[in-house]
């Protein structure tokens, strides 16, 4: 044993535990049928789901689904969601797969936005069409905010040429405002 703390061991055993460090401080994640849910903590994915209100409809939806953890009630959330954007907007992409990124509000939001694009902006959530990602504030989800996302990420897998930002931007809207229809 003395032997694997001394000489080269020492040297392997500590960049061993300097690797590994940084895997139980990072993200943890939550694979859905669509999309992989990025969080830091359980409380954050906790908050999104309480901000998360589907109204009475979706819900009566989501209840008819299997569920066994409170995991297994977000996932399902998740995936309502993406498939009623996909009814709204008449579009049912062939392979859908993103990222959802949940952040605590929406400073860090901006905070990611301003360092990737070099720009400031007050959005309280993104969808990034060259990373497949969605940035969204915990603090400010809802619904509405959550589905406006969804049909820009629907749109950005549907179409092998991208649209005109200002397609995107009124299909994302009419997906905000008729998602609870």
């Amino acid at each position: 044993m003395d032997k694997l703390l001394k000489g080269p061991w020492y040297a392997f055993w500590g960049i061993l535990v300097l690797l590994l460090i940084p895997l139980t401080a990072s993200s943890q994640d939550l694979q859905t049928r669509y999309a992989t849910v990025q969080y830091a903590d359980t409380n954050l994915l906790y908050d999104f789901d309480d901000e998360l209100y589907l109204g009475r409809q979706l819900s009566r939806m989501l209840k008819g689904m299997r569920s066994v953890s409170r995991q297994d009630d977000i996932k399902n959330k998740i995936d309502l969601v993406v498939e009623k954007v996909e009814t709204v907007l008449d579009m049912f992409p062939a392979k859908i797969h993103f990222t959802l990124v949940l952040l605590p509000s929406r400073k860090h939001v901006q905070r990611i936005y301003r360092e990737k694009y070099n720009k400031s902006t007050n959005h309280i959530a993104y969808y990034s069409l060259s990373e497949k990602t969605m940035y969204i504030a915990v603090d400010d989800a809802s619904l509405r905010v959550f589905s406006h996302e969804i049909g820009h990420m629907i749109v950005d897998h549907y179409f092998e040429v991208r649209p005109p930002y200002r397609i995107h931007e009124v299909l994302a809207q009419y997906a905000e405002e008729h998602v609870t229809d």
